[in-house]
C-alpha cells in the first residue's frame, strides 16, 4: 500500500534534485538529439536512478558516510571517469560532427558506443552517487522502514517524469541541432559539464 504523504515527499525531493542538468542528463540530450529511442533514453536515466535510490535506501549511503575511505575511492573513480569522458567530448567537438548524420536516424539508434558510455557516466559518476546515493538515499533511510517502498516509488516518479520531458523536449529540438557548429558547440558543452563537475568533486581533496 502507497503512503502518499511519504510518496509525495519522495517525489518532490527528487524532482528537486533531478531537474538540476548533470553530466548524465547533457549526454542523454545528445544521444536524445542523435535519434536515439526515447524510451530507451528514458529506461538508461530513470533505471539508474532507480538503482542508486534504492542502493542509497539498503544502506550504502550510511556506508559511505561511515566509511571515509571507501567515499573516497567511489569518489576519486567518478573524478577520473569524469575527465575521461570531458576528453572524449573536446574530440567529438574538434572533429567533423559525429551526428553528420543527425539526420541518419537508424544509424545513430543502433550505435552501441553512447549508451555504453551513458550507463557508465549514469552509475559511477559522483555527481549520480550524491544526489540520489547521499542525498535522496540518506532522506530515505531515516525513515520508518514501512514507508522506504512509498518514497523509493515517489522518487523514481520524479525521474520518470523529469527525463521523459528532458528527452521529448530534446527530439523537438532536433531540427535544429543539424547544424555542424551546433553540434560542436553540444560536444563542447558536454567537456565542459563533466570537467566542471569533476572540477567541483575534487575540490575538497586538496
Amino acid at each position: 500500500m502507497i503512503d502518499l504523504s511519504t510518496w509525495l515527499q519522495g517525489f518532490v525531493l527528487g524532482l528537486g534534485v533531478f531537474i538540476c542538468p548533470g553530466p548524465k542528463d547533457v549526454l542523454i540530450l545528445r544521444e536524445a538529439l542523435r535519434g536515439r529511442s526515447p524510451a530507451q533514453l528514458i529506461a538508461v536515466g530513470c533505471g539508474s536512478d532507480a538503482v542508486l535510490i534504492a542502493l542509497g535506501l539498503l544502506g550504502l549511503s550510511a556506508a559511505l558516510q561511515a566509511e571515509p575511505a571507501l567515499r573516497l575511492a567511489a569518489q576519486v573513480l567518478g573524478i577520473a571517469l569524469l575527465v575521461l569522458h570531458g576528453g572524449l567530448a573536446v574530440r567529438n567537438a574538434m572533429r567533423a560532427c559525429p551526428a553528420a548524420s543527425l539526420n541518419d536516424v537508424a544509424a545513430a539508434a543502433s550505435g552501441s558506443h553512447g549508451l555504453h558510455q551513458l550507463l557508465f557516466v549514469s552509475l559511477l559518476n559522483p555527481a549520480a552517487w550524491l544526489d540520489t546515493v547521499l542525498i535522496i538515499g540518506a532522506v530515505g533511510a531515516a525513515l520508518p522502514a514501512e514507508t522506504h517502498w512509498s518514497y523509493a516509488t515517489g522518487a523514481v516518479s520524479a525521474s520518470l517524469v523529469w527525463f521523459s520531458v528532458w528527452v521529448l523536449g530534446a527530439r523537438k529540438a532536433q531540427r535544429f541541432m543539424e547544424a555542424s557548429s551546433a553540434c560542436r558547440a553540444l560536444d563542447a558543452s558536454i567537456a565542459l559539464a563533466m570537467w566542471g563537475m569533476a572540477l567541483w568533486m575534487s575540490w575538497d581533496l586538496w
